[in-house]
């Protein structure tokens, strides 16, 4: 099997033989088009990985083709091959969305490299595209991020939130460590469901004192206690043919247990201080990141409520325990904070990708877009490859978090790295403080204060 099919866009027939020769004796398959128009044929009738392309061609230019070839061909990686007076305008494509450029003469491990990293990146990102289609169906990009995922356990979740998703369920309770996105998941849960168009509503019963929650859930009749100075509309009546997610369901007042199980068996209630009974129709997802069967044990959760929740359990695994999907979520937190942060950043070093597959992830999912964030504040290059930069040492000592044996994590304050980025910077910049200064990503003005404060006036001009 070949290893991928090149087209080479190249007017020049010496120079487009010895690529085409040299790409064929590695494994892949390689077609030439002499220019635009052919070069554009080719692209309609035949499914490419990937295109060299020359600069300047008899019929047109590659900053022309490739503005065509980004509408039409987004995902379609355009390596430009130019003479060294081109540069500039080799620049200025990539700022149009071209991968790479190389010069003439082409050195053949360079040009290997660059084709290499082409092509894993495209599959990386083809990958996660086809893992978000399946996993999201109706839900949108930014609220699957911290549920995207490779393993089998949670694609087994999924598969199983799938054949749930065509029934009209009752209850739905999730389990997992704190951070593992289940709140994130709950509101995909729902909009995969028949009450995607009807309102999720949200209550963190831990964030809430026990007098209350009872209010909050099922309102309260004006007069009903001192404070209660108009009527309240609950969550309950709010959420009405929709979903509620009663998050940390496990700090619920156990007084108020009785409560809300009579109301999830007869779908009605009366506000607080009324005589009317309020009918509603609500599926119930609740969560929560404790053990639920120790708290029955400690009576401080009833039984009864939690065979009532217990209807359809789904538990997330911690990410230590599904490594395979850190490659994922490291690409899709990646380029979400790059574009954020306006920053040029492709992605990590083989060794970074070490320690980020090494660490125990005590904070799960969450930590782990944390790290990838301050990453990409602190990087100045294309690749995050300082180590130090991952974990500061105020961030391990308090969440006494640890590594896995094969790993020997650095550390770092953030002080010292942010340091260490102004430094870097500074250096790729030349001494350019206005450079260095968009590259971080900071105010001119902030990257003074900090060269003063850190005493880097001796590598500034």
């Amino acid at each position: 099997m070949g290893k991928g099919k090149i087209l080479i866009v190249e007017d020049n027939l010496l120079v487009s033989a010895a690529v085409q020769d040299i790409l064929m004796d590695e494994g892949y398959e390689a077609e030439v088009a002499e220019d635009g128009k052919t070069a554009n044929k080719e692209l309609a009738k035949n499914e490419y990985q990937l295109v060299l392309l020359d600069m300047m061609l008899p019929d047109t230019t590659g900053k022309d083709l490739i503005q065509i070839w980004q509408k039409e061909y987004p995902h379609l990686p355009v390596v430009f091959m130019t003479a060294h007076g081109d540069i500039p305008t080799a620049v200025e494509c990539l700022k149009l969305g071209a991968y790479d450029f190389l010069t003439k003469p082409v050195e053949k491990p360079v040009l290997f490299k660059t084709i290499n990293n082409a092509l894993k990146n495209v599959s990386l990102e083809k990958k996660v595209k086809v893992l978000t289609e399946l996993n999201t169906k109706a839900s949108d990009y930014s609220q699957m991020t911290d549920v995207i995922a490779t393993s089998n356990e949670m694609k087994q979740t999924f598969d199983m939130l799938t054949m749930v998703s065509k029934s009209d369920y009752s209850c739905l309770l999730i389990k997992g460590e704190s951070g593992t996105g289940k709140g994130l998941l709950a509101r995909t849960i729902h909009k995969m469901g028949n009450r995607a168009d009807k309102p999720f509503v949200e209550v963190n019963c831990s964030a809430l004192p026990a007098n209350l929650i009872e209010s909050e859930l099922f309102g309260h009749k004006k007069g009903a206690f001192t404070d209660a100075k108009e009527n309240k509309i609950g969550l309950f009546e709010m959420a009405d043919c929709g979903t509620l997610f009663l998050d940390e369901i496990g700090d619920m007042d156990f007084s108020l247990q009785a409560k809300l199980l009579k109301v999830m068996e007869e779908q009605k209630f009366r506000r607080i201080g009324d005589t009317v009974d309020i009918s509603v129709n609500v599926t119930i997802i609740a969560a929560t990141n404790q053990e639920v069967e120790k708290l029955i044990e400690a009576e401080k959760f009833r039984l009864d409520l939690y065979y009532r929740l217990n209807v359809i359990p789904i538990e997330i695994p911690p990410l230590r325990n599904r490594k395979s999907d850190i490659t994922a979520l490291a690409e899709h937190f990646l380029q979400f904070f790059a574009r954020k942060f306006n920053k040029k950043i492709t992605g990590f070093s083989d060794e970074c990708m070490k320690v980020l597959m090494g660490y125990s992830w005590p904070g799960n999912v969450r930590e782990f877009r944390n790290v990838v964030e301050r990453s990409c504040i602190l990087t100045p290059g294309n690749i995050i490859d300082n180590p130090q930069l991952l974990f500061p040492t105020g961030i391990q000592t308090s969440l006494g978090a640890k590594t896995t044996d094969t790993v020997e994590l650095p550390s770092m304050t953030l002080a010292k790295a942010e340091e260490l980025a102004i430094k870097a910077a500074m250096k790729e910049a030349k001494g350019n403080k206005n450079q260095a200064a968009k590259t971080l990503g900071v105010h001119r003005t902030t990257l003074y204060k900090k060269i003063e404060e850190y005493g880097l006036e001796d590598i500034v001009d």
